[in-house]
């Protein structure tokens, strides 16, 4: 049997029972365990009718064929060398917890690392040296919420008010299997002093500096930047623009001058905010005092200045009722949009949760300060704005690098800082801070960009001393080598810091292009770049650049 690493500080049972046996196969696999007691958790015996394709008829059974079958998608994508032990358990969580996973050991400076001095996820130093490292022990702790109702079909078709178990379960084992550092966000301190193979491609682009290359005081500041902290690795830069939409959503400020723009957090209900926008004057919604609602600008009750209202945006505060109470009483009240303004101070404004079809208008949350800052400014005059998209950007990149980005928050979200995607990602993703209704069962482009992330940081490597990891950065048979020849020979094959060549570059553009449009705005923004930094001169971008949208791709 396997035991826990004891700094853990694991509570568990002696006996570990595997939830289904496994045939024998050369390429190792995800085997889950249970230390649940009998009756509860994974094996509770509650009669449940099959759903969704899970064929079980027990709560616990099902539980468990939702956890068989993402370790099999897992397995799938990431091809172990060596089987990968899982401890699952269910457990009172505490509330708007689902689930919560790591690994339990750390490894560096084993046979087949490609960095030296830095930490790697269990199940990944495995992968790469090629035997279990760490035999007697567990490689993921997994803990899942025994309080939440969670949907446990397979078809990702969870009616309202029910939470996808696949999608949570995906999420925290990539947890598990890479995607999360080894950090202390609130200190910036390194595990052991050590850096980490998540922290290696983690970069902060107001000061140019990857989290394995700064201080602890540039780490601790780094991780309150919000939205200013990327992802920076060959395979998700590649796959970014097949997997997000341009246009990420913010209320600008037409008028008075100065103010704004602001971020914030898109609602779950109601229409999405399109291309066009909404625009029009701001006025904050007035509502009664009462027991539904304190203050007189919860929107909790009916507004009363309705007059005011209609056909404006309706500024309301962050309490007591919930937020789908707050529009529907706006949008009764003639509002075209309404922003609700946080009531704790912190960044970047998290979405509004919740559902009524009968919502017919958008909404978003701002953050405290925002709100302040428009208020301030209604005392002097009105103030106009429109809520809307800036398509400049892909949604979920950052303003600088156009990289994308991790999830910084300010304050410090101990466990959902950094080791998260930021949230403002369109579409979805699996390893944002929080699990969304439109997830399915992917991991990889062009749904999901946390496969590639998994490739970035390793699981991929040809062992060649270069932290590519894929061989030849992206995997010959994978790439249309004719049109990636053909290309390259309009410029020099140069190598990069990152041990790539412009081929290589040329590569991952091809393998991330969901169409040849996006091909060729791939290679066209790798051209400006090289040329930008003086490897290629202007008239070997331009052939480039030719070469990439007069090609197809097979």
């Amino acid at each position: 049997m396997r035991s826990p690493i004891a700094s853990m500080a694991l509570v568990v049972s002696t006996a570990f029972m595997l939830l289904m046996a496994s045939p024998a196969l050369a390429q190792g696999q995800i085997l889950v365990f249970s230390s649940d007691a009998p009756g509860t958790g994974f094996f509770d015996p509650t009669p449940v009718p099959p759903v969704g394709g899970n064929p079980g008829t027990t709560l616990g059974a099902q539980r468990a064929n939702v956890f068989l079958l993402a370790a099999a998608i897992w397995t799938q994508k990431l091809q172990p060398t060596t089987d990968i032990f899982v401890l699952a358990t269910f457990e009172p969580l505490g509330a708007n917890v689902l689930g919560s996973a790591g690994t339990v050991g750390i490894i560096r400076d084993f046979p087949g690392a490609e960095y030296p001095a830095t930490w790697y996820h269990s199940a990944l130093a495995d992968k790469l040296a090629g035997e279990d490292l760490l035999p007697a022990f567990f490689d993921i702790r997994a803990r899942f919420s025994s309080q939440f109702a969670f949907y446990l079909g397979f078809d990702n078709n969870e009616p309202p008010g029910l939470v996808d178990l696949l999608p949570v379960v995906l999420h925290e084992m990539g947890h598990g299997l890479g995607f999360a550092n080894f950090t202390d966000e609130t200190s910036g301190t390194q595990a052991f002093g050590f850096d980490d193979i998540f922290s290696a491609y983690t970069l902060d682009v107001t000061t140019g500096k990857r989290w394995n290359d700064m201080t602890n005081a540039e780490r601790q500041a780094s991780a309150i930047n919000v939205r200013h902290v990327s992802w920076d690795g060959l395979h998700v830069n590649a796959a970014v623009p097949s997997v997000l939409s341009p246009g990420e959503p913010n209320l600008a400020i037409a008028s008075p001058a100065g103010l704004g723009p602001f971020a914030v957090g898109a609602a779950s209900f109601g229409p999405p905010i399109g291309a066009s926008g909404i625009t029009g004057n701001i006025v904050v919604g007035l509502d009664a005092a009462n027991a539904a609602g304190p203050s007189t600008t919860d929107g909790c009750t009916a507004l009363t200045n309705s007059a005011q209202t209609t056909g404006k945006i309706v500024l309301l505060d962050r309490g007591t009722c919930t937020f789908v109470v707050k529009v529907k009483n706006a949008q009764n009240a003639g509002a075209i949009a309404v922003v609700i303004a946080d009531n704790a101070a912190g960044e970047p404004p998290a979405g509004l949760g919740g559902a009524d079809p009968t919502i017919i208008i958008s909404s978003v949350r701002i953050s405290l300060n925002a709100g302040n800052a428009i208020k301030a400014a209604l005392a002097g005059g009105p103030v106009s704005g429109t809520l809307g998209l800036d398509l400049s950007i892909l949604a979920g990149t950052d303003r600088v690098r156009h990289l994308m980005m991790l999830a910084a928050f300010n304050p410090v979200v101990p466990g959902s800082s950094i080791s998260h995607y930021e949230a403002v990602a369109f579409r979805n993703q699996l390893m944002e801070p929080a699990i969304n209704g439109d997830l399915t069962s992917s991991v990889q482009p062009p749904e999901d960009l946390t496969l590639p992330e998994m490739t970035d940081v390793g699981w991929f490597s040809d062992h060649d001393g270069v932290p590519d990891g894929r061989d030849a950065c992206l995997g010959s048979a994978q790439t249309p080598t004719v049109v990636i020849q053909s290309c390259v020979s309009t410029a020099p094959n140069t190598v990069f810091s990152d041990g790539c060549r412009t081929s290589d570059k040329v590569a991952a553009c091809a393998a991330g292009a969901r169409n040849h449009g996006a091909f060729a705005s791939c290679v066209a923004q790798l051209g400006n770049d090289l040329k930008k930094a003086g490897i290629i001169t202007g008239d070997q971008k331009g052939s480039l650049q030719s070469c990439a949208a007069q090609s197809s791709l097979p």
